[in-house]
């Protein structure tokens, strides 16, 4: 007489077999993660040569290399598509989970089915339509201008790249759906049916827009298209795949499938092969090797002997090793990581107030977008065909203004309450002076990438790999790298590429479904029509970014708003270089807003012992320095802009 199982030693073998297999599908991915990142960095290696060969060649025998742009354009693809798959195999692809982190277990594993099971949908039909352009190019023997190189195998390389992503996200879903399965809730299996019903509604919607059983007007399927798109990202799904649907879906509502569907193989293929991305990785891995050689902490050290008797002082001292750390490393978290590691120690020590410690750090790291080389000016530029080379110089003296302003908040409010932050012991002017010649290796980048830019020798491109070329020439002479540490640096620059150049890849067919639907010019219209002040109009945008802020990082949020809210800024007469100035910095105070504040988080996994809660009442009192320089920037615009104007 046989028996039944129980259901719940069914769903228990369910989930087992499950999680047995993801973890199959990605040992299976190992061996080819591992591949595509050695060709990503190769080619980062080869990009860097070339560049720098390019530059020597062109500023010194006046000589330029043949094809340099489309071989850095070719080179591009694969260092910032090798490791897609490596990064959702660590499920460090950037999506916004407060929403999901606060939903019942029941909610919570369904959704991250859903997710999952939309950006492996999305990945597959990317991957697909650039197979498609391959054999497009492959048939029509299609060849760069210059060197006459076949273009196929890079975009073919492109398509695997994407396509090992897809294996990824397959070997996470089915973990995803393991989980559902061993709850055995029957509220879970619900939502799990629901959020299956929503995925394919969705998936319809894109490949039979005429489906759609009302009719709505252009502008409402805009509204309706980017609606889903924010709710998707706040329900956790990845970034990337939230724009790259509503793009696909968006423009299938207002033109036709077979335009959302070539759209989502060319643009994507477009943004990869641009030789402007090709200053993300390299600027980023100069940064890291860096922090790899110790050039950070001597610039700490030298700080502190300079400021640290001040009342805060060591807190002083960090801003102002932020602020210098920011002119090579470019990114916020950076700063974080590196200033928190070796200054939070040390106010521990000195038994410093830990929020202030923390929030000094954490608010202090956002100088990182303002003094170049800055990922959110790139970015800004690159969306909005704004100079990069003049965004970069807009930023230096607001960059270095934040530092002032940070600093004697620190030091009045160390004056007003001892307690907070006492003073650390007074240096001798020998001690400063010898601590300063430490830093030289910065201060010789600084020299090649802001003085290459500002005398017009170089491009921000080209300042990047040549910055890169200085760095590993400096670190290894001074033996403060080895082989094996600039590997590490090698694949860490990979995989924070991927994560970044991923959502910007998506993001291109999301602005062009925004440009299509017209609503930025009708949303222009309408604020005309408000009949509202030149300095309203700009106080309403700055006061959106703030409550964008709080509830995504900068880099979507940049890319999701400012093909809106640009073109309204234009409209006003705003000088986009000054509006790019403000909002890089609006998004820059969302990283240590609640409830998202990501540098915050950041700082909470170094001061372990200090709750968030007690960091974010920390940088409160802090929010004043941001204000104040908001208020300075735009009453006195040339703060931003008077080192553009000597370009």
């Amino acid at each position: 007489m046989t028996h039944a199982m129980p259901a719940a030693a069914v769903n228990e073998r369910i989930s087992d077999w499950l999680d047995a297999a993801g973890k199959m599908l990605v040992h299976a991915l190992r061996w080819p993660g591992k591949v595509a990142v050695a060709l990503g960095g190769v080619a980062i290696v080869a990009l860097m040569g070339l560049t720098v060969a390019d530059v020597v060649l062109r500023n010194l025998f006046s000589v330029v290399v043949p094809g340099s742009l489309e071989l850095t354009g070719l080179l591009t693809i694969p260092v910032v598509l090798a490791a897609v798959g490596v990064v959702e195999i660590e499920r460090n692809h950037v999506k916004v989970d407060l929403l999901l982190n606060a939903m019942p277990d029941y909610l919570r594993a369904p959704t991250v089915v859903g997710g999952l099971l939309l950006a492996l949908t999305t990945m597959l039909v990317t991957a697909y339509q650039m197979s498609e352009q391959v054999l497009y190019l492959q048939g029509n023997a299609i060849v760069t201008g210059v060197l006459g190189l076949p273009e196929w195998p890079f975009i073919a390389a492109a398509a695997i790249f994407v396509f090992l992503f897809s294996l990824a996200l397959l070997a996470n879903l089915m973990v995803a759906v393991g989980t559902v399965a061993r709850q055995a809730d029957v509220r879970a299996l619900a939502w799990l049916v629901v959020w299956v019903a929503v995925v394919a509604v969705i998936l319809v919607l894109c490949f039979e827009p005429d489906l759609l059983p009302f009719e709505l007007s252009r502008s409402a399927k805009g509204v309706a298209a980017i609606t889903l798109c924010f709710v998707l990202i706040f329900l956790g799904v990845q970034v990337a795949v939230a724009m790259a649907l509503t793009g696909l879906l968006g423009i299938s509502l207002l033109i036709s499938t077979g335009a959302s569907l070539t759209s989502l193989g060319t643009t994507t293929i477009d943004v990869v092969s641009d030789e402007t991305w090709s200053v993300v990785p390299l600027f980023t891995w100069m940064g890291l090797i860096v922090v790899a050689s110790g050039f950070a902490a001597e610039l700490y050290r030298s700080a502190y002997r300079w400021v640290g008797h001040l009342p805060g002082g060591l807190a002083s001292a960090s801003t102002i090793a932020c602020a210098g750390l920011s002119s090579i490393v470019g990114d916020t978290l950076s700063g974080v990581y590196t200033m928190g590691s070796i200054a939070l120690p040390e106010m521990r020590a000195y038994r410093y107030d830990m929020k202030l410690a923390t929030a000094s750090v954490a608010c202090a790291a956002t100088i990182g977008v303002m003094i170049p080389p800055s990922l959110a000016f790139i970015v800004y530029g690159m969306i909005t065909e704004v100079s990069i080379g003049k965004l970069f110089m807009a930023g230096v003296l607001p960059g270095i203004l934040f530092a002032v302003i940070l600093i004697c908040l620190i030091t009045l409010r160390a004056t007003l309450n001892p307690e907070l932050a006492p003073r650390g012991e007074r240096s001798s002017w020998r001690e400063r002076f010898k601590s300063s010649t430490g830093t030289w290796p910065i201060l010789l980048l600084m020299l090649l990438v802001l003085g290459g830019i500002y005398s017009g020798a170089v491009t921000p491109n080209e300042a990047a790999g040549v910055g890169v070329f200085g760095a590993i020439v400096i670190a290894l002479a001074m033996r403060r790298i080895d082989a094996q540490k600039l590997a590490e640096t090698i694949t860490a620059t990979l995989r924070l590429t991927a994560g970044i150049i991923i959502i910007f890849m998506f993001a291109a067919a999301f602005s062009r479904f925004i440009a299509l639907s017209g609503l930025t010019q009708q949303l222009a219209t309408l604020v005309v029509g408000l009949d509202l002040g030149r300095y309203e109009i700009i106080a309403a945008i700055l006061l959106f970014y703030v409550v964008i802020g709080m509830f995504m990082n900068a880099l979507p949020a940049l890319v999701l708003t400012v093909p809106i809210f640009f073109p309204i800024a234009m409209n006003a007469g705003f000088d986009p270089v000054w509006f790019g100035v403000l909002v890089v910095i609006m998004v820059e105070l969302g990283v240590v807003t609640p409830p998202i504040g990501v540098n915050v988080f950041a700082i909470a996994t170094i001061a372990k012992d200090v709750p968030m809660y007690d960091i974010f009442r920390g940088v409160l009192p802090f929010w004043l320095a941001y204000v104040l320089l908001i208020v300075l920037i735009v009453i006195f615009p040339e703060i931003s802009l008077w080192l553009p104007s000597l370009m």
